[in-house]
Parts: C-alpha cells; sequence; structure tokens
C-alpha cells in the first residue's frame, strides 16, 4: 500500500520488497549499502521507507526489458553459485578498491608505503574470500572457518588495531561485495535478477556472521590482554625487591607485598587496617610517613623499626590514588637503603678497611715468596710445602675478603640476588667448616639436627656460618661450636657459634656489626680485625628474613643468628630473647 507524503508517495520496507519481488533482508540490504535510496527512517522499528519513484528506477535498471520484475517464472533461472564464483574473480579487483575507499575514510593511509598497502590489499583479499565463503555455506558455517576470523580479531587485538577501524574495514568490504555483485548481474541480464536477491539474503547475514566472530575475537584478546597485563603486574609486585603498599584514603593499610612484611617483620594479616604511622614506626621525632600522605606525590627518608627491634633506614616514595578526580587512597614504595646510608656515611673509613685487612694476608704472601725466592736451594721439601701452604691460605683468606667486599657492595646496591627454599642447615654448616676450617677440622663441633631446614639461600646461609666460624677460629679460642640455640620470640631458630676466647669488650659490641664504624674507633681491637665478615653476616642474615647479635654467655664468646624456619622446630627446644 502507498502512502501519500505529500510530495511523494512513500512504501514501507515489505511494501517495497513486494514491488521488487526481493526479500525483506536484501532490500534493507541495498538501502544499508547505498543502493536503494531510503526516504527516511522510521524512529520506533528502525526500517526504512522508499520514495516510490526510487523504487520504479531501481526497478527499471534492473529488470529484463523494462518489465518490471527481477524473476521470470517462464525463464531458466540463473544459479546464484555462478553468480558467487564470478565474485571470487573478483577478489583482487575488490580487494584495491577496498583501499581506496578504506584512504578516504583514514588518510593517513596514503602515507603508507609499498609494502604495507600490499600487506592491506592482501588482507582485504583474504577477508573478501572469507566473505564468500561465508555466503556459499548458507546456514551451515564450517566451524573451523569461525575460529579462523575469530583468530583474525584476535590477532588485530594484540597487534593494537582499533576495534572500530576493524569494523569501517568490515563495512567497506561488505558494500564491496554488494557493489559488485549488483553490476555483475546489471551486467549479465535480467536472469541474474534472482540469483542477486538470492545472494544478498545471504551476503548480509554472512558479513553479520564475520562482524560477530570478528568481535569475539577481539574482546577474548582484549580481556586476554587484560589478564596478562594484571598477571604480569601481580608477578612484579608480588616478587619485588621493594615493599610496595596500599592505603585507603584515611592511610589505614589495605595491601603489603611479601616484600614490605620482610622489612617490617610482620605478616599482612598482622597489620592489615592498621594505620601507616603504626606500620613503619619512625625512631624519634620524625613526623614520619602521615606526612607524606597528600594529594601530592612526596618522597623521604625514614628511621623505622621492625618489629624484631631491628632499625632500618627507608626511602619511602608515596603517591596519591585517585578515582573520577577524587582522591580514594595512595600507593607507596619502600627500599631499604640502610647499607647503602651506612656506607656511603663511611666511605673513607670503608678505604682504610680494605688496606687494612688486605696488607697482612698480602705481606705474608710477600715475606714467604721471597723466602722461596732466596732460599730456594737451601730449603728442604718438607718446609716449602709449608710455606706453600700458608701461602694458599693467605691467597684463599684475601680471596674471601674480595668476595665478602663485592657482596657488600651488592648489598649496598640492592643487586644481590637471593634464591630463597628449604636449606637443610647441617649439610650448610658441614660445607662452611670445610671452607675455612679444613686444616681444623677437629676444633669445630656440629650439634645440628639432620632433618632441620630453612627458608633460606643456601649458598648465602654457607657464607654466613663460615664467616661466624673462621672468626672464632682466628680471634677467639677452640673448641668452636655451631649448635641450636632454640627459637627467638618471631618463631625463627636461632643458630649459635661460640667459642672459649676472651670475647669481645663491652665497648666494641655496640657496632660490632658495623665493620666501617668499627674500624675508625682510635679503642679498636686491631686484634679482633675490621669486622667486615661480621658486617656482611648481619646483611645477608637480615636481607633472608632474619637477623644476628652478640652474646657472652657462660664464659663463651657466642654469635647468635635467626633463621626462618621452614617447618616447626624440634621438640624441647628453648625460646630466647631477641636482644
Amino acid at each position: 500500500m502507498e502512502r501519500d507524503t505529500g510530495n511523494l508517495h512513500e512504501l514501507t520496507l515489505e511494501e517495497a520488497a513486494g514491488i521488487l519481488g526481493l526479500p525483506v533482508v536484501a532490500v534493507a540490504g541495498l538501502a544499508t549499502a547505498g543502493f536503494l535510496e531510503s526516504a527516511a527512517v522510521d524512529s520506533e522499528t528502525g526500517q526504512p521507507s522508499f520514495a516510490m519513484p526510487e523504487v520504479k528506477a531501481f526497478l527499471a535498471r534492473n529488470a529484463d526489458n523494462g518489465t518490471g520484475f527481477l524473476a521470470f517464472s517462464g525463464e531458466a533461472k540463473a544459479d546464484p553459485q555462478e553468480l558467487l564464483a564470478a565474485l571470487d574473480g573478483e577478489s583482487e579487483d575488490m580487494a584495491r578498491r577496498a583501499f581506496d575507499l578504506f584512504a578516504q575514510v583514514f588518510p593517513e593511509a596514503l602515507r603508507w608505503d609499498m609494502r604495507q598497502q600490499q600487506r592491506f590489499i592482501m588482507q582485504a583479499r583474504s577477508r573478501f574470500e572469507a566473505i564468500l565463503a561465508v555466503t556459499g555455506s548458507g546456514a551451515e558455517v564450517d566451524e573451523a572457518l569461525v575460529g579462523d576470523l575469530q583468530d583474525v580479531g584476535a590477532d588485530a587485538a594484540w597487534s593494537g588495531s582499533s576495534l572500530p577501524q576493524l569494523l569501517v574495514v568490515l563495512r567497506i568490504s561488505r558494500d564491496l561485495v554488494v557493489q559488485t555483485a549488483v553490476e555483475l548481474a546489471e551486467a549479465r541480464g535480467g536472469r541474474w535478477g534472482l540469483a542477486l536477491s538470492l545472494l544478498l539474503t545471504r551476503i548480509l547475514p554472512a558479513v553479520d556472521h564475520l562482524t560477530d566472530s570478528l568481535a569475539q575475537g577481539y574482546w577474548a584478546a582484549m580481556i586476554a590482554k587484560v589478564e596478562d597485563a594484571r598477571a604480569r603486574y601481580q608477578h612484579v609486585v608480588e616478587t619485588s625487591d621493594n615493599g610496595i603498599f596500599e592505603v585507603d584514603i584515611d592511610g589505614h593499610l589495605t595491601y603489603a607485598n611479601p616484600a614490605l612484611e620482610r622489612l617490617i617483620g610482620r605478616s599482612f594479616s598482622e597489620v592489615a587496617g592498621e594505620h601507616l604511622t603504626d606500620v613503619l614506626r619512625c625512631l624519634g621525632p620524625s613526623a614520619g610517613a602521615a606526612a607524606l600522605l597528600g594529594r601530592e606525590p612526596a618522597r623521604s627518608q625514614l628511621d623505622v623499626a621492625r618489629a624484631d627491634g631491628v632499625s632500618r633506614i627507608v626511602d619511602v616514595h608515596i603517591v596519591p590514588r585517585f578515582a573520577d578526580g577524587s582522591l580514594v587512597g595512595h600507593q607507596g614504595v619502600v627500599r631499604d637503603v640502610t647499607s647503602a646510608t651506612s656506607l656511603e656515611r663511611n666511605k673513607n673509613e670503608f678505604l682504610q678497611l680494605i688496606t687494612y685487612d688486605l696488607r697482612q694476608p698480602l705481606t705474608a704472601v710477600i715475606g714467604l715468596a721471597a723466602t722461596i725466592e732466596s732460599h730456594v736451594g737451601d730449603l728442604p721439601v718438607e718446609q716449602v710445602v709449608r710455606i706453600a701452604s700458608q701461602i694458599r691460605r693467605q691467597s684463599e683468606r684475601m680471596s674471601r675478603l674480595a668476595d665478602d667486599l663485592h657482596d657488600l657492595s651488592r648489598l649496598e646496591t640492592r643487586t644481590l640476588l637471593l634464591s630463597t627454599r628449604p636449606v637443610q642447615l647441617l649439610a650448610a654448616a658441614e660445607a662452611a667448616v670445610i671452607a675455612v676450617a679444613d686444616d681444623r677440622l677437629a676444633d669445630v663441633v656440629i650439634d645440628v639436627p639432620e632433618d632441620l631446614e630453612v627458608v633460606a639461600d643456601a649458598r648465602r646461609v654457607e657464607q654466613v656460618l663460615a664467616n661466624l666460624i673462621e672468626n672464632a677460629l682466628v680471634h677467639g679460642a677452640p673448641p668452636v661450636r655451631l649448635a641450636l640455640g632454640g627459637v627467638d620470640a618471631n618463631g625463627r631458630i636461632v643458630v649459635t657459634v661460640s667459642d672459649a676466647g676472651d670475647g669481645i669488650s663491652d665497648v666494641l659490641q655496640p657496632t660490632l656489626f658495623d665493620g666501617v664504624r668499627t674500624l675508625g674507633r682510635i679503642s679498636r681491637d686491631k686484634g679482633r680485625g675490621s669486622g667486615l665478615g661480621l658486617a656482611l653476616v648481619r646483611g645477608l642474615a637480615e636481607a633472608m628474613g632474619g637477623r644476628v647479635w652478640y652474646e657472652a654467655v657462660d664464659g663463651t664468646s657466642t654469635f647468635c643468628v635467626a633463621l626462618v624456619l621452614h617447618h616447626e622446630a624440634p621438640a624441647g627446644g628453648r625460646r630466647v630473647s631477641a636482644r
């Protein structure tokens, strides 16, 4: 039925389809592609309406001898598959036309080089072949092809292509297929009208299916991309050597990574909900971390106390977090700079330490070498062997000193890598004894259960124990005993290394594990060395989540190392105070 709009006779979509002898979806497709101009679009149904002259003009252009019918019951009808095959032969030309149309929408494509243009044309040709393949399949679309189309969308997402750009390319592809189909049908005569109408009823759903598959692949990849980025971010945060935290707008802790737990000596479950000033407890009158919780990024160095009483110097960097322009909390990074600050403060004394500790073994090596050089013909073989053995030991001592210096430097720059895992304490102790006391094994007693394990870096545990055992052998008196001292207040196993020497004076004990400061004291006991090994022991122990301290117990000189247990301490272990 016709409707009088005043100037034009306007037809509904169904009425136009009836006059043209085409399915409703084909007429809608022709209108969408611009081959049949619509007069208006119904705001409620979204369906177009058509002016009668436009419908008649289209009918005249496509009818056989102007009869007005696209299909004739009295003539042999063309197979849509023939038209589909003809379209397939036009894929290359359609691909090149697609690039021209794309360049009109996105002018930057005109600046592409020949390789980029050819790549676009090859991809466009593949798209046309995919559209025609889906069209030829009709309702039975091969699932493998759908999977391929989803992969195309996923590749676009991972390569950073925008979905709107991808949809523009698909729109151009659809319009070109419809336009080329109409051109082929017009060129081959009226009997191709039915083939065209049937093909259009397939092309439009096919392109919709293609678009859906591409969009599904695109968004699935985008979700995977977001999840991948989140997983990478989480991995970086969870494995970072720096403490990372989040607080709410009032400064109460809502997240802390494992590194921060180790730095403050408390688990997140213990500190969750506490104010940041209670988590990072400052020593002295400083306002602490609370002064950094503003609307601008802030940074400061703070002296803080760990739960077990160990003081650390930390660099705290806090940035505000906003949502929709409103402050909702803060995020921060805490970096332990204790070693760096201490070494920077005492760098001149550190150079003296190197000179002093190297001079003794180096002097011995030079003297022994001179003895061999000047009396080689007069010395018996046994004495040469003893001299060579002394040279080897002094050289090993210098080598260990060089290693200690290197590790202290890495602790300072936070480049020392730790590989923490369950470590059998007995095996680590035996390896440490062999490393520093292979000629005095009888002077060292190990009393450690065979099945006891700690969570630490195996090589660094050996290094800690080796330094303590060597310190006891060189500066103490045998026997040297390595044993368990129970567990401390934080549930860590305590390993003791004691000797029967005179002990360390009260003057040196406060700075015993800071070799640089000890070196500078006039009252320093040079007979006990510079203390560099003990400074390294402290750095390594604290880096593994433990601590070290000195005790004079029952006439013995005792060094205590607290290490994280892998399982419960052996029955009967005594609890000692953390000094």
